[in-house]
């Protein structure tokens, strides 16, 4: 259920689908039809942390229906917004605030709930969960731009929050977390635990440690590179590679499958082997991936790199998670994952503007990708350095 509701979650990233038509209907410029987004993704990541507060004292299920009426009449009152005299300030409100927090809120409450239920196989799990989020534009993409030739944009935005709403509102209903007598599948006492799987760290705690640094940078390092990269791939696909644009867009919705396959395999390879290796398996493979992109005039070269460079940014969605629990423990996670998510939306937030930048300064893909091998090189480093149990809360525990 939880992926399935992170299907109808990442429609985010079907957004490019909705620009245009806004700009024909409203007269917009790139820069205010991409607003809207931003102020989404600035607080889906704020919201996050906040979010797992509320998962420390709500029932995980009502914290979710509350998220699935945020996202519902955000979706709503864009589709009305297109009618109103400042269409832009309210869909920023709607759109970015009210949905952008209801997505945070439900995202955190799968996660949360996956992450329990699984312990032994939490890295697969929560890959699992948010595999719908990445293959989303597979099916969101095609049904907007249906909807948006049959019933106009506005239509679309009010059909799709009327059903949003409610399909979310069902799938939360059952979630959950393991009662305190029930033992979720393959769990062993604590007694049995390494001690690394007992270390449980509160957030002013866990902010404090090196591992924490580490790990947030290393976050930062990975989905930054993959925002450069993605945000021009349609962009490069036709003027490097010569793709016309509906070949082009069909290439990104096969990107979007190697992200949304990225979640639960670096989740697996989280699990089998170690949160520490599976970063470094995906910095190994962003630095493949960007060395090939430098040189792919050509459509296998391009489909190789794009699907590698894709595939490892879905990757960071399923290693953070696992990597928080690993050394932060599971009693805290919705709140010190919120924390450690602040990564994701600092990427959001740069990684497009900084690959346009990068692009228009120079007139050449070179920097861009140079760039993400830069970051790759560094993740390397910073991952391997600090992707550390907290040495003293370790002492404590074993002394105890």
């Amino acid at each position: 259920m939880g992926s399935i509701a992170n299907v109808l979650l990442g429609t985010i990233y079907s957004w490019s689908v909705f620009r245009k038509p806004l700009e024909d209907l409203l007269g917009w410029s790139s820069l205010e039809s991409g607003l809207p987004f931003s102020i989404f993704l600035l607080f889906f990541a704020v919201n996050m942390p906040l979010s797992g507060i509320l998962l420390r004292r709500l029932k995980l299920n009502l914290v979710s229906l509350i998220g699935a009426a945020l996202v519902g009449l955000g979706w709503l009152l864009t589709g009305l917004a297109v009618n109103q005299p400042s269409p832009l300030i309210m869909m920023i409100v709607s759109y970015g605030v009210l949905a952008g927090t209801g997505v945070a809120m439900i995202y955190n409450s799968t996660i949360t709930a996956s992450s329990h239920w699984f312990e032994e196989r939490r890295g697969l799990a929560v890959g699992l969960t948010v595999l719908g989020f990445g293959i989303s534009p597979l099916v969101t993409a095609p049904l907007a731009t249906y909807l948006i030739y049959t019933v106009g944009v506005g239509g679309t935005f009010a059909y799709l929050g009327v059903a949003y709403g409610i399909v979310l509102a069902l799938l939360s209903i059952p979630l959950r977390l393991p009662s305190s007598g029930a033992k979720p599948p393959a769990v062993r006492s604590a007694a049995t635990l390494p001690v690394t799987d007992r270390i449980e760290l509160g957030v002013r705690e866990m902010v404090r440690t090196r591992t924490f640094v580490g790990l947030w940078s290393a976050y930062v390092l990975g989905t930054l590179g993959g925002f450069i990269a993605i945000s021009l791939s349609a962009k490069y696909g036709q003027e490097v590679v010569r793709l016309s644009p509906e070949m082009a867009a069909a290439a990104t919705a096969t990107f979007s499958v190697f992200n949304g396959a990225g979640r639960p395999l670096f989740g697996f390879l989280a699990d089998k082997l170690h949160v520490r290796v599976a970063a470094l398996i995906s910095f190994v493979l962003a630095s493949v991936g960007s060395l090939v992109a430098l040189y792919a005039d050509s459509l296998p070269l391009y489909l190789l790199s794009y699907s590698m460079l894709w595939m490892v940014f879905g990757g960071w969605l399923a290693i953070a998670p696992k990597a928080t629990s690993t050394y932060f423990g599971l009693k805290n996670l919705s709140v010190n994952y919120g924390v450690v998510f602040s990564a994701y939306g600092v990427s959001a937030l740069i990684g497009p503007s900084l690959a346009s930048l990068l692009w228009l300064t120079m007139r050449s893909y070179y920097p861009v990708f140079a760039s993400v091998l830069a970051l790759a090189i560094v993740g390397i480093t910073v991952s391997q350095l600090t992707f550390r149990p907290p040495i003293q809360r370790m002492r404590a525990i074993a002394t105890a």
